[in-house]
């Protein structure tokens, strides 16, 4: 190992090696998957699933990759061993090259020795591998490509050397390659420490792990061989650069002490202060890689799914960066090394960099204001249990740090861990149930749905509604209220733009039918949903489909307008990268949802209407072209659902403007071909749908002309009902809110005078109970006025106490007030407390002054009467 190899050089060293082998360099997926069963990316696999199961063909047959994985969910949950564990990690990325049928073990074996001990000159004699029990092909290759003696080649049982994608479908046995870290690292204790073992001994590294998919398991259990087998591999980057930097540890590497060195800067620490506290430093180092890239991906902090693991990992980060000794916020400065150091290969970081800033900003602000009084209620709950010779902390109590201190279960778990407590799970578990029951039916779920579809099996379908809006096409596929054509007009739903509507006619037999909807499958067929109006449709049949115009035509309107509406707000809001986080385009509706931290102001929705519409008055042209991804994203394209993108040869880009483009993003969906074929831009209305996240409603076209009229009809009648012209109206509303302010201080001072003389008549009735004056009565007035009328009361009775209750509204008001010199004795809030009791309702306050009211009018006498008795009780004493 002559070469010190950095991370950066590794990576791009690995991709150049394969492209070398005649492998397709794909760029990393999501972190967030299009897959229902994950939550995150978790392997480099991932994004090729659907071509291992033969549901979809990539235009290669190698590739390979450096893919962003988070293990923080499900059975690979490693959070809460990040920090004390110097080999766990959250965020991490994967190496790995793949097989679609193109070549097997041989190769793949072949591939991953040369590249280990020639390109990265690692000693030979430092490995050992493991094969599955019964593979004995690879047991062979392994002494043959690779020279090495039997006995470093050790058979395992299935549970680590056989590799399922789930439990049915490709699978295969796998092959590891595992790096001898030597003696001093072994931690198993057994004098024949050997990977035979099997026991996870922290000699054995594992660098490579090759996985050769051949056989298909039925739910049956039964394999039978695939017709092409596949080979997928992962080398953690982290880990084999460990092994070439010589490092004990993966936080000893050049990915993650530029973030320890930033860190000490920021607290000034000494290397010596560093090294004593490096579990908090860990923590700090990994998650501040794994916010960075959630955020990057447009993952929210939020309290669901992937926004509740961000938050989770953020707020631990604020903990342990508390212990450290961090006083003012301080991530920011940690996402921004991170950036440094790994923008260059992921260039969404930089691009992203503001938004990602901003993001982590807000969420320490917010976490800052509830983590300390969070903190203190936990370790008085821990000292309270301690007294009780209790060490589980109730689920319950773990609850209530979660829904009001923002904690979360992770959270509290590290803080129990520290002081030997342990949390009940099962209980939290059945609050947080409890409060989803309770919210179930008022959040609307937002994003791509995983509704089921009928299968139908045929070709993809051949899309012409780019061109044209009626075809004929023959009918070959149907399922239900289902059919498909082998070419189709109708746009299927995609990109935040609805399925078209229309109409099919049946050329081969009678036959006619609506359209409702248009969606697609995975096999990209067109499934049209249709309500039959008379006659047959079978396959075979030959038809002419006609969308409807005139809804098609309002879509493309709005589809392009959510494109200048998107160039407009990140010129107005200073983003430079994208920030549309969904859309719904539709005939009559355009709403529009994207990534910012506060409301919009009056100043820049009218900057963004303002821009928007100079773009539709000049009549920009519309351009659409087919290119290279990288082209496009080079020229400023913006790909805002990536994951559909990756691995297709051409990407399809809309273009808004020639010379100096307006807009450019990457987009499936329907088009208008000149922006004045808009007519006119307004937002009708702005609102927050989720932390992070505002939503925009707005009116084009015939909407836009029949919100105008809508407006115009209400100002026309509004002019009438108040005896103006529409020109006048304004000085009219101003004259008449001069009018009602005026009557309002009239009234109020009537009340006064009045209250003030039924005051005397209230100051009259007094009674004196042991030298404390005590006036009691009932005046069915308002709260307010009940509280004006003991404001007048108190400096005539001097010392005493005011008890007054009332009926207004259909509610009880009750008030109490006690003079300054008597509340030693007499407490105004347990006064009415005592009366709300007895009118089914709640109250409280000082020992001054106390309100509070209830629903059962028919006892509000009665309870005057008890708050009464309480003051006569109280004087006596």
């Amino acid at each position: 190992m002559s070469q010190k190899w950095t991370a950066s050089e590794l990576r791009a060293s690995f991709l150049e090696y394969f492209k070398k082998q005649g492998h397709t360099e794909v760029p990393s997926s999501s972190l967030v998957p299009d897959d229902p069963t994950l939550l995150f990316t978790n392997a480099g696999m991932v994004q090729f699933k659907k071509a291992f199961l033969g549901v979809e063909k990539k235009n290669y047959s190698r590739a390979a990759t450096v893919q962003k994985c988070m293990r923080v969910s499900g059975k690979h949950n490693d959070l809460e061993n990040v920090g004390p564990s110097p080999r766990h990690n959250t965020f991490f990325e994967m190496l790995g090259n793949f097989s679609f049928g193109a070549y097997f073990k041989r190769e793949a074996i072949h591939y991953a020795w040369e590249l280990l001990t020639k390109v990265y000159g690692l000693p030979k004699d430092r490995f050992h591998f493991t094969v599955y029990r019964d593979d004995e092909e690879s047991f062979k290759l392994w002494q043959e490509i690779a020279g090495v003696p039997k006995e470093c080649i050790h058979r395992l049982g299935e549970k680590t050397n056989f590799w399922m994608m789930g439990e049915t479908g490709p699978c295969g046995p796998n092959s590891e390659l595992l790096w001898d870290r030597g003696l001093t690292y072994c931690d198993c204790g057994c004098p024949d420490c050997s990977p035979a073992l099997d026991n996870d001994c922290n000699r054995w590294l594992e660098v490579w792990n090759l996985v050769f998919m051949e056989f298909n398991q039925d739910d049956s259990g039964k394999r039978a061989l695939l017709p092409k087998p596949g080979v997928d591999t992962g080398m953690g980057l982290e880990r084999i650069v460990a092994v070439l930097q010589n490092a004990s540890t993966i936080y000893e590497t050049d990915l993650f002490q530029p973030i320890f060195q930033k860190t000490r800067q920021l607290l000034k620490h000494s290397e010596e202060q560093m090294r004593a506290q490096y579990v908090p430093y860990r923590v700090l180092a990994d998650h501040g890689r794994a916010m960075t890239f959630l955020l990057a991906e447009g993952v929210m902090p939020s309290n669901e799914k992937h926004g509740y693991v961000l938050r989770m990992v953020m707020r631990r980060a604020i903990r342990f960066g508390k212990k450290l000794g961090f006083k003012d916020p301080f991530l920011g400065e940690i996402s921004k090394t991170v950036i440094e150091q790994m923008g260059g290969h992921y260039r969404e970081l930089n691009e992203r960099k503001d938004f990602i800033l901003k993001a982590i900003a807000q969420e320490e602000e917010r976490f800052e204001r509830t983590l300390d009084e969070g903190l203190v209620r936990l370790s008085e709950l821990m000292t309270g249990l301690e007294k009780q010779k209790q060490k589980v902390i109730p689920g319950s109590e773990a609850f209530k740090l979660h829904d009001t201190f923002g904690f979360p279960f992770e959270l509290t778990m590290d803080v129990a861990r520290e002081r030997s407590f342990s949390v009940d799970r099962s209980g939290y578990e059945q609050e947080m149930e409890k409060q989803r029951e309770r919210s179930r039916g008022q959040i609307a779920t937002r994003g791509k749905t995983t509704e089921a579809r009928p299968t139908i099996s045929a070709p993809a379908t051949h899309f012409v509604g780019y061109d044209r809006l009626d075809c004929e096409s023959s009918m070959v596929g149907q399922a239900k209220d289902l059919i498909a054509f082998a070419e189709t007009p109708f746009y299927a739903d995609g990109g935040g733009q609805v399925g078209d509507t229309g109409w099919i006619e049946n050329l081969s037999r009678p036959g006619q039918a609506e359209v409702l909807d248009t969606k697609h499958n995975e096999q990209g067929i067109h499934l049209h949903k249709i309500k039959v109006l008379s006659g047959s449709f079978e396959v075979g049949d030959k038809c002419r489909l006609r969308v409807d115009v005139e809804k098609r035509k309002r879509t493309m309107r709005n589809h392009t307008a959510t494109h200048i509406l998107h160039a407009a707000l990140r010129q107005v809001l200073g983003y430079s990268q994208g920030i549309q986080a969904g859309s719904l385009v539709a005939p009559f509706e355009l709403r529009f949802d994207f990534k910012h931290f506060a409301p919009l102001r009056k100043d820049e929705i009218d900057l963004v209407e303002a821009r928007t519409n100079d773009v539709i008055l000049d009549n920009l042209p519309v351009l659409v072209s087919f290119e290279n991804l990288e082209d496009a994203k080079a020229r400023g394209a913006m790909a805002l659902f990536n994951e559909d993108y990756q691995g297709k040869e051409k990407v399809r880009v809309v273009q808004i403007g020639n010379e100096k483009p307006f807009s450019i993003e990457l987009c499936g969906g329907t088009h208008v071909s000149r922006t004045g074929e808009i007519g006119g831009f307004k937002i009708i209305g702005e609102e927050g749908v989720a932390a992070g996240v505002r939503r925009v409603h707005v009116a084009v076209g015939e909407k836009l002309i029949a919100q105008f009229g809508e407006k115009e009809n209400q100002l026309r009648q509004l002019a009438q009902m108040l005896k103006s012209t529409e020109k006048e109206l304004l000085t009219r509303v101003e004259t008449l809110l001069k009018e009602r302010d005026q009557l309002s201080k009239e009234l109020d001072s009537l009340k006064r005078e009045w209250l003030s003389i039924k005051k005397d008549s209230l100051f009259s009735q007094k009674q004196s109970i042991n030298g404390t004056t005590l006036v009691c009565a009932r005046l069915d007035l308002s709260m307010d006025d009940l509280k004006m009328m003991a404001d007048l009361l108190e400096p005539q009775i001097e010392s005493g106490v005011i008890i007054l209750g009332g009926t207004n509204k259909g509610k009880v008001a009750l008030v109490s007030k006690v003079t300054a010199q008597l509340i030693k004795k007499f407490h105004a809030g347990e006064i009415v407390k005592t009366m709300t009791s007895i009118v089914k309702g709640g109250g409280g306050g000082s020992p001054r002054f106390a309100q509070g009211g209830g629903t059962d009018l028919t006892q509000l006498d009665r309870a005057l009467k008890a708050g009464e008795t309480w003051v006569r009780e109280k004087a006596q004493l």
